[in-house]
């Protein structure tokens, strides 16, 4: 997040794809969601990944604010929504609305052991595609 705040940084250019063929269109934006997605979901992801994916528009401090305070309420259940909801940030929710979505396919799951002294945890990602579900990750911490 603090890149992205940098006045020496293009941010337009982390937009622009910078692999394309007529199966992948990849840009840097890529490596801001989890693993690997191109969308952010505004209604999961942390403050400096909101910023983040924000600073296309403009005012993203403020927008992840206003998004945090309103889905710790209710989380948004499409983009239109977000922009009703926020309609004073429109126009720079406008410019970022192909990076975000309300909805997500990867998902982490967290697991801990305790036996006395001694303590193991894993981290699992996994997608979910309808009733499909597929491991993309184990990490023991």
């Amino acid at each position: 997040s603090r890149l992205f705040h940098s006045s020496m940084l293009d941010i337009e250019s982390l937009a622009r794809p910078i692999v394309v063929s007529d199966r992948r269109e990849e840009s840097a934006l890529k490596y801001m969601g989890t693993w690997a997605s191109t969308k952010v979901n505004i209604n999961t992801a942390p403050r400096h990944v909101l910023e983040a994916a924000f600073i296309f528009g403009g005012d993203a401090d403020r927008i992840a604010d206003a998004i945090i305070r309103q889905r710790r309420i209710k989380p948004f259940e499409n983009l239109d929504e977000l922009k009703k909801l926020l309609f004073g940030y429109t126009d720079s929710i406008g410019k970022c609305e192909k990076y975000i979505t309300t909805s997500s396919t990867f998902f982490t799951i967290r697991v801990t052991a305790v036996s006395g002294v001694a303590k193991a945890s894993s981290v699992i990602a996994i997608t979910k595609d309808g009733k499909k579900v597929q491991r993309i990750a184990v990490m023991n911490i």
